[in-house]
């Protein structure tokens, strides 16, 4: 059984007051079981100032992390904050690896091997997979959490793409032992006594139009023809102006994706369409399967973060919760961008230890027909790790 405790400091100039501080809140002496491991999620000042290299080097365990763009935990709300979440258990194994660097030839090569090599030092069969693959627009994040995915086979996989307040999310990157990479994965696979749920919401029903398309040519996460039309098109008969379908309106527009398999539907982000027609999103696009488009504001952003909270108040005997937001929530809150991250902390409170921080892209696996587990990446939705 996992135990999680959780620090967070706000203090990025001053390296040893930050280091001070999560070491006293999280008051390890007395509260480390035999086997742990750290998760660090923070502003990419955190890496740039040292505080994220001298917090790693000051705990007696294996650190992972990202960089984001804000945060919560222990009732505090920020976007210059670093949190660090410590897993700790007596029955239960971590082990960590962080990847060479992923090209777009090397992708399943350098996965694998990192994967292997961390599967190595655990004593059995992995139960849970956390991963925390690079955020990169040059050959989409997909294809790298998709090589996690296979490697991992029937293992659930759960984690987040790192992401950044900057401009284009420039200091984007994956931390393992205070050592920062651009384009590397970052994974954890714990063996043992754990069991967690997979909670995930994302678009309101009712802000799902009504107006079905079945993908009829695709590859990968690339769209090519919706009911045999291309993607401009058959918005454009929807209501879309063709003239107003640029790179940032597009991304405001989340589409669900329905698999036909009995999983629930996943959002999915439309990064762009090319000259040619060809639609570019944020996740698989398999052929035959049905597709919406959707809009998420403000009140449908509070109304699947209170149904997820309230999923998670129905769960018992709670040790820890792992959320993750993605960004687009965050921007699309526009000046109550702190609204989600404090309704968050007001239903929680002291119930149970918890973290939660904004995705480039959220991974939760989810459950067929048949009960199995599917690994998933999503987009626009809020998802939740219940130890």
């Amino acid at each position: 059984m996992i135990r999680m405790l959780t620090a967070c400091t706000e203090e990025v100039d001053e390296i040893e007051a930050a280091v001070n501080e999560i070491l006293e809140q999280l008051d390890l002496k007395s509260k480390l079981l035999k086997n742990s491991m750290g998760l660090i999620f923070c502003d990419p000042e955190f890496v740039d100032s040292g505080v994220v290299e001298a917090v790693s080097k000051k705990l007696p365990f294996d650190t992972v992390g990202i960089t984001t763009r804000a945060g919560a935990t222990k009732n505090t709300v920020g976007s210059i904050l670093l949190s660090v979440s410590v897993l700790t258990a007596d029955d239960v194994m971590f082990s960590v690896a962080h990847s060479r660097e992923i090209t777009s030839e090397n992708v399943d090569d350098v996965i694998f091997s990192a994967y292997k090599d961390a599967e190595s030092r655990l004593p059995e069969r992995p139960a849970l997979v956390l991963a925390y693959p690079p955020l990169t627009t040059s050959m989409g994040s997909y294809t790298i959490a998709d090589a996690v995915f296979r490697a991992a086979g029937n293992i659930p996989v759960f984690g987040t793409l790192p992401c950044s307040p900057r401009a284009a999310y420039a200091g984007s990157c994956t931390i393992v032992n205070s050592i920062a990479k651009t384009m590397s994965a970052a994974l954890v696979l714990l063996s043992g006594n754990i069991h967690p749920d997979f909670l995930m919401v994302s678009i309101p029903e009712q802000n799902l139009q009504k107006q079905y398309g079945i993908i009829t040519k695709a590859d990968g996460c690339t769209v090519f023809k919706v009911n045999e039309m291309n993607l401009a098109d058959y918005l454009s008969r929807h209501g879309f102006q063709k003239s107003s379908m640029t790179s940032d309106s597009l991304a405001m527009i989340p589409f669900m994706v329905n698999f036909n398999d009995g999983s629930p539907p996943v959002a999915r982000a439309l990064y762009s369409i090319n000259d040619d027609g060809a639609a570019v999103f944020g996740g698989e696009m398999p052929e035959g399967r049905t597709i919406s488009p959707s809009r998420l504001n403000y009140d449908g952003i509070m109304e699947t973060t209170e149904e997820l909270l309230r999923q998670i108040s129905l769960k018992k005997n709670i040790n820890g919760i792992l959320m993750y937001s993605c960004l687009a929530r965050h921007i699309l809150l526009g000046v109550k961008n702190d609204d989600e991250l404090e309704k968050i902390i007001e239903q929680i409170d002291d119930a149970a230890p918890y973290h939660v921080c904004y995705s480039g892209a959220e991974i939760c696996p989810v459950k067929n027909n048949a009960g199995e587990f599917i690994n998933r990446m999503h987009n626009y939705t809020i998802v939740a790790c219940v130890f």
